[in-house]
């Protein structure tokens, strides 16, 4: 499950949020994990949640590297 902090920055807008509902429970659990696993490093921490927020917000999804995208 998400952080609190994360769904609140994704809640901030509504187009956003919106978005982030209709992906895949495994594509959110994926893309949460990839933000979370930059806690400790707060400026990569920034970059990948802004960087999840500006393409959920296009309604875009970030294909990763090596197929992963197949388990979304």
């Amino acid at each position: 499950m998400a952080k609190k902090d994360i769904i609140a920055r994704l809640k901030e807008d509504k187009t956003v949020w919106n978005n982030y509902q209709l992906f895949s429970d495994t594509y959110k659990r994926i893309r949460i994990a990839y933000i979370e696993a930059a806690r400790k490093r707060p400026e990569e921490f920034e970059k990948r949640l802004n960087n999840f927020i500006n393409k959920t917000r296009e309604n875009k999804r970030i294909t990763g590297f090596g197929g992963i995208e197949k388990y979304y």
